[in-house]
């Protein structure tokens, strides 16, 4: 039977102790009595987006208001430690963005920022983030991960990479958008094992148009291209081709499987 996650806002509730009741919101409650039936796990197993996961029994069974005795609270040290995965990806129509967030979640983003780029056919409003957060907080419960990566306002590439999307950065580059030669393959990023990790390694990912020329001018200026494979992919194909990529570097430098 699948371990099932609860999300609990430690950002509004606080980080509660050993000991304390905490209160899951209306969502998660409704999760809890309604769609699981009651709620018959005999210890919930909660994650709270920044690191902590949290065992706990059920005090109440008010279906609108979960109430939550904490038996146990844990830092997951692997989430805090650098570095940190940021994912820019241009927003692409229909549900294909929302699918990349998903997997972005999934495959260990820790930070999100959605582009607007003058290619993209979709121009992003923050109405959407709303949305945004909850696929993202829907991820994190699913795969249960800790962290629920944080999510950006759409931005520019000038403004993502001006306000310093990462310690090292990346971005996919097309064939027809460079010359082979100038374009590192995936394989040789970072192989070596650095005397001090970097906070934070960062990739963009362009729209279906691909980047403009002014766009790759910014980004040849900070960040370093990439081909992630022989073919052209999808921009939330390549968000999960670039993240794989990211992690395992990550996951190598910090010895960990």
């Amino acid at each position: 039977m699948p371990v099932r996650h609860f999300f609990l806002d430690s950002a509004v509730t606080g980080l509660p102790a050993v000991g304390e009741t905490v209160v899951l919101d209306r969502d998660e409650s409704h999760h809890l009595f309604t769609v699981l039936r009651g709620g018959r796990e005999k210890v919930l197993r909660l994650v709270d987006g920044r690191g902590h996961r949290l065992t706990g029994k059920l005090s109440s069974l008010d279906r609108k208001r979960a109430e939550v005795l904490v038996e146990s609270v844990e830092v997951d040290a692997r989430e805090s430690q650098p570095p940190q995965l940021v994912i820019a990806c241009a927003v692409v129509k229909g549900k294909r963005f929302e699918w990349a967030l998903e997997k972005a979640v999934e495959l260990g983003a820790h930070h999100v920022v959605p582009l607007r780029c003058e290619h993209g056919v979709i121009d992003p409003r923050e109405g959407k983030q709303s949305r945004w957060v909850t696929i993202m907080k829907s991820a994190v419960k699913q795969c249960g991960r800790s962290w629920l990566p944080t999510l950006a306002a759409p931005q520019t590439v000038d403004e993502a990479l001006a306000a310093g999307l990462a310690e090292r950065t990346f971005f996919g580059a097309a064939p027809w958008e460079m010359a082979a030669e100038q374009v590192r393959h995936w394989t040789a990023l970072l192989p070596e094992q650095p005397a001090s990790l970097p906070a934070s390694l960062g990739f963009l990912v362009g729209p279906e148009g691909g980047w403009s020329t002014g766009e790759l001018e910014i980004l040849v200026r900070t960040a370093v291209p990439v081909t992630l494979g022989p073919h052209v992919l999808r921009a939330e194909t390549a968000v999960a081709a670039a993240l794989t990529a990211l992690q395992t570097v990550r996951q190598t430098w910090l010895g960990q499987t």
